[in-house]
């Protein structure tokens, strides 16, 4: 743009339904402002929007793996409950057959003494 042209007025238009002309100028006559000084500081505010729009897009998208990762960390959750259940289930059949083993042993030495007594008896 040349030095001439940069402080002539150009004019910028938009095709709007009546609806929203009327809230539009209602908005400009609440900031006692004219409906085309509304709209340049209105398209001023709104020069790099479209920037944010694309980091809502990524912010979405990074809401959507953080939910994806959590339904993953909530299934490895619930799996490693399930295991950690198995495992105390063989822990307790473990230390049972232990108790078991050690009932029998002495059983056994109960016996052994009994046929020993026996023995000596004859």
């Amino acid at each position: 743009m040349n030095k001439n042209e940069q402080n002539r007025n150009f004019t910028i238009s938009s095709k709007v339904s009546s609806s929203q002309k009327a809230m539009y100028m209602q908005e400009a006559e609440r900031l006692n402002l004219s409906l085309s000084e509304w709209m340049c500081g209105t398209l001023d505010m709104s020069i790099k929007a479209y920037e944010d729009v694309n980091k809502t897009e990524e912010v979405k998208q990074l809401q959507e793996e953080s939910a994806e990762k959590d339904k993953k960390i909530k299934s490895l959750s619930y799996r490693l409950e399930i295991i950690k259940s198995h495992l105390n289930i063989k822990k307790e059949k473990v230390l049972h057959q232990d108790e078991k083993i050690i009932e029998l042993k002495d059983v056994i030495q109960n016996l052994q003494k009994r046929l020993g007594y026996y023995r000596n008896s004859i």
